[in-house]
């Protein structure tokens, strides 16, 4: 992505959408950027899902910050919570999930607190969502155009006209070729890398502050997951915030600029991305270390077991059985996240 075009939405935005004085450029909101450094704080965040008429806790006391203009990325195996941990900002969660406590604060409000009609002025206005799989978000009914102006219609006070020039804006920063062509298309029409790229202009062509990119280079290949993630870092750097759920922390080194290790609903570990990589503490990061290819060869370590499912509750820490260094404390015992010297945060008896 050029340079010039980093911030193309944005001005788009403030040439047609003048009437609206909230509306600070590549900043985002006025409000917003007069208030901490934290645009989003999750605080003692716990939910669960009824089953057969049974309360299984899923997500247990998550508390970390979301950083003006940075990327924070939520790392761990699957099932470990980091997709219902991130949803749970917009309450995008399934029929018989229950959040049980905590507060998600987005400009000074508790976006648990607001009733639904008010958190529709939210969802992909301020808090966009990059889903998963492109391949399924996209209506194969409609055109791009279709569903491109229907999103930005129904977030901005536009005319559509208006809302196709924005569309335009959109794909061409985020570099499809031949925008008032590829525009005119059906998504069965375009590459899998192709309708990512839809899917970050819908997410762009709001006035989002807040990006929320759920696995977005799942079933791509190398070069287009390259091509993408390089362009979540440029759009960062116009000032957004982007949430990275993820497994990968190949790609998390490269591009994040904090990171979350999450294990069975559980934050262990929280730092700056260089913190973290220089030195991991909690067991289960340094497993996950371990597991990742370099360019060395060095032989790829396993992590004996898997995470245990929500109907199967495991006493104290929630990695012990499968880590090397459990003690008997580890198997009666919560350990809260303790904050260490070096800025980050660690749950584990051997930095209690």
């Amino acid at each position: 992505m050029k340079k010039t075009a980093q911030c193309g939405i944005v001005k788009a935005m403030q040439d047609i959408s003048k009437h609206n004085n909230n509306f600070d450029g590549c900043g985002g909101n006025n409000n917003a950027s007069n208030s901490s450094e934290n645009i989003i704080e999750i605080n003692n965040l716990s939910l669960g899902f009824e089953i057969d008429e049974t309360f299984y806790p899923a997500i247990k006391s998550v508390n970390f910050d979301i950083k003006k203009g940075k990327m924070h990325a939520i790392v761990g195996e699957s099932g470990c919570g980091k997709t219902m941990t991130v949803m749970s900002i917009l309450r995008l969660l399934p029929k018989n999930a229950k959040i049980s406590n905590g507060e998600i604060l987005f400009e000074g409000n508790d976006l648990l607190a607001l009733k639904e009609k008010e958190l529709r002025k939210i969802r992909g206005r301020k808090i966009a969502l990059i889903p998963q799989d492109p391949m399924t978000s996209l209506n194969p009914l409609y055109t791009i155009e279709n569903q491109m102006i229907e999103t930005i219609l129904l977030h901005n006070k536009v005319s559509k006209k208006e809302a196709y020039e924005i569309a335009i804006r959109a794909l061409n920063d985020v570099e499809i070729q031949n925008p008032k062509e590829r525009i005119k298309a059906y998504p069965h029409e375009l590459s899998g890398g192709m309708k990512q790229r839809v899917i970050i202009a819908v997410a762009l062509s709001s006035k989002a502050d807040v990006i929320i990119a759920d696995e977005p280079t799942t079933a791509l290949d190398v070069t287009i997951q390259a091509q993408i993630l390089k362009l979540l870092s440029d759009i960062k750097k116009s000032g957004k915030s982007i949430i990275l759920i993820t497994h990968d922390l190949g790609i998390v080194k490269q591009y994040a600029d904090f990171v979350s290790i999450m294990y069975l609903g559980k934050i262990v570990e929280k730092a700056e991305t260089k913190v973290l990589f220089n030195n991991p503490k909690h067991p289960y990061t340094k497993a996950l270390l371990a597991a990742l290819p370099t360019i060395k060869g060095k032989k790829l370590e396993n992590i004996k077991g898997s995470p245990s499912p929500i109907t199967k509750p495991i006493l104290g820490c929630p990695y012990h059985p499968r880590c090397k260094n459990a003690k008997e404390v580890c198997s009666n015992k919560i350990f809260p996240l303790k904050p260490q010297p070096d800025s980050s945060s660690v749950a584990c008896r051997l930095y209690e």
